[in-house]
Formats: structure tokens, C-alpha cells, sequence
């Protein structure tokens, strides 16, 4: 079975005294798979045989790849994606978000869906579900009518 996943396993960062560089992320909760939507998936094998275009051997390579590269496919610099996702915004008269406003907004719609606090906290690399519930609980559906009814049921 071939998994719907994305794979999280590296950090790219920015530093005056080392200029980019690569490292594991912060934790070890940080590296994880995230699942894709069939919609995301069509979109990024659209992507993956654009490059297949211009590399033969790009299938024999794929995992030494990058998700979000240039047309070398060398790793974009961290602050690319914010400054396309602005570009867009402004084109299309959409309100700002920075890229981390968009992890935000992830968590907060799986969470509004009543997706379980473990499986959202593991999404997000969290190290513990009590660190998505201090950040995020307002976000979770109340569940006082569904209790009351639960225990109705057990004294039907």
C-alpha cells in the first residue's frame, strides 16, 4: 500500500553568522508524516512530472528531493514560500497570513472537525497533546450537549 503521507524530516534555517544551512528539527516528535488530501496528491504529481520533464533520473532521486525547490532543484530559501504566499494574497485580494498563520489555521480546522487531540498534536510535531490543548482548546467543539446525552442513554 502505497501511503498518502509527507514526510518531515529536516529544518532549513537562516543565520547571519552561518548563512543556510540544514538540521534534524528541534525534537523528536518533529519528525513525522503528515497525510495528504487526493486533491493535494493530484496536484503534486502535476508537480513531480513537470520535473520529470527535465531530469531522467528525478524517480531514482526522489527522496534526496525537496518539496519546494528551484528549477535546479536546490531547496528554496526559507523565506521564499512566505514571499509567494504574499505575492498571491495581494494578486487575489486575500487577507495576510504568514506561513506559520497557515500551521495555525491547520490545527484549528482539524480540531473544529472533532479530529482526536492525539492525532492533530502528532501532526504537528508536538511533543505532548498538552502543549496543542494550551494553544489550541478553544478550537475543539464544545462536547457538554453530546456528554448529557451520552449519559441519557445509559439511563434509558
Amino acid at each position: 500500500m502505497v501511503k498518502k503521507v509527507i514526510h518531515i524530516k529536516r529544518n532549513r534555517l537562516y543565520s547571519k553568522q552561518f548563512g543556510y544551512y540544514e538540521k534534524e528539527p528541534k525534537t523528536k516528535t518533529s519528525v513525522r508524516d503528515i497525510p495528504l488530501t487526493e486533491d493535494l496528491i493530484g496536484d503534486l504529481k502535476k508537480y513531480m512530472d513537470w520535473f520529470r520533464l527535465a531530469d531522467r533520473e528525478f524517480d531514482e532521486h526522489l527522496d534526496e528531493y525537496y518539496l519546494a525547490v528551484n528549477v535546479y532543484r536546490q531547496p528554496l530559501y526559507p523565506q521564499s514560500i512566505g514571499q509567494w504566499l504574499t505575492f498571491y494574497e495581494r494578486k487575489w485580494g486575500m487577507k495576510h497570513v504568514t506561513c506559520h498563520g497557515l500551521r495555525h489555521t491547520y490545527c484549528s480546522l482539524l480540531l473544529a472537525q472533532n479530529v482526536p487531540i492525539q492525532t492533530v498534536s502528532r501532526y504537528m510535531g508536538h511533543s505532548d497533546s498538552t502543549v496543542t490543548l494550551k494553544v489550541y482548546s478553544h478550537f475543539i467543539p464544545d462536547t457538554q450537549d453530546a456528554a448529557i446525552s451520552a449519559l441519557s442513554r445509559l439511563t434509558d
